[in-house]
């Protein structure tokens, strides 16, 4: 199963709720659906889902009615509640706007109603490839008053148009985790911060390799000019031709190609500083430089 599919699963199974928190699932639910010969309706191919909308019916409208239908397809089945009810559907309204008297201002309230939402029409890719949440409403004119209503509960989702059709989305990391957990599915939260922090640990790792590997490179590069100077002194003037502590380094430089800085330093009697042996092979390197021009 994905991600997305994990989550879904496991806000279905969530069942231990108020009866006021069962309403508002059971209207986000409908609000994320469709309407169907003028009826509110449900439709999911997720046998999970479907086992949740009949729970929820039987329990917020007991004595009311719903039609239940089932689809087998060749890949599965399509199942659809609708309500029959004029109740239900006096109740629900037209949802061209949320219904304040459903969902109430507490968070308990807003968060089962956005959790029918999201298991309903919602989406949110694994964190391992990349951060993205969003939710596509078959109904479109209702997309406009839940990107309202989730910026009212502390959420700025944003807004684009895919086709034709209007999606709600958010791509920052923390935004999603804090609606997950809004939700319900808080465990799936934690993961997500979990594998930013080891996203953001193997990041810091690797600057930190490239940057050794760019200086290491650097260093060879420094340390091969070096070598290519002093060779050609040698074929030019020869050791002789060089002040006495130059020629020193010149020749532990030659004999030891493959020692650092600070290993050739020392190598000298008595052994000199990092930034004495760098103004010396600078000097070399000048020299090199002159005879070149004389030549």
């Amino acid at each position: 199963m994905s991600f997305s599919s994990n989550i879904k699963a496991e806000l279905c199974r969530m069942r231990e709720m108020p009866k006021n928190e069962m309403t508002a699932l059971l209207y986000g639910l409908f609000y994320a659906g469709r309407t169907l010969d003028g009826r509110p309706a449900v439709q999911t191919e997720s046998a999970e889902l479907a086992a949740l909308t009949s729970f929820l019916c039987e329990n917020v409208f007991a004595n009311e009615r719903f039609e239940t239908k089932r689809l087998v397809k060749s890949d599965g089945s399509l199942f659809t509640f609708s309500a029959r009810s004029p109740f239900v559907r006096k109740c629900f309204g037209d949802f061209s706007e949320i219904k304040s008297a459903i969902v109430s201002g507490n968070d308990d309230d807003a968060g089962a109603f956005l959790r029918g939402v999201f298991t309903a029409c919602g989406s949110v890719t694994d964190p391992n490839k990349e951060y993205h949440l969003e939710l596509v409403l078959p109904m479109p004119e209702r997309t406009e008053p839940l990107k309202r209503f989730v910026l009212e509960h502390g959420m700025p989702f944003k807004m684009t148009v895919r086709g034709k059709t209007p999606v709600l989305y958010a791509k920052e990391s923390g935004l999603i985790e804090d609606f997950l957990t809004y939700i319900g599915a808080g465990n799936f939260a934690l993961e997500i911060m979990q594998v930013k922090i080891e996203k953001d640990f193997r990041n810091r790792v690797n600057r930190s390799v490239n940057c050794d590997s760019a200086n290491l490179d650097k260093t060879v590069a420094a340390s091969e000019r070096v070598r290519r100077d002093i060779e050609f002194i040698i074929e030019k003037v020869g050791f002789d031709g060089i002040k006495p502590e130059l020629r020193e380094t010149a020749r532990l430089r030659i004999e030891n190609p493959e020692s650092s800085l600070s290993e050739l330093c020392g190598m000298f009697d008595p052994p000199i500083s990092r930034s004495g042996l760098n103004h010396r092979l600078k000097k070399l390197s000048q020299i090199a430089e002159e005879l070149r021009e004389i030549n």
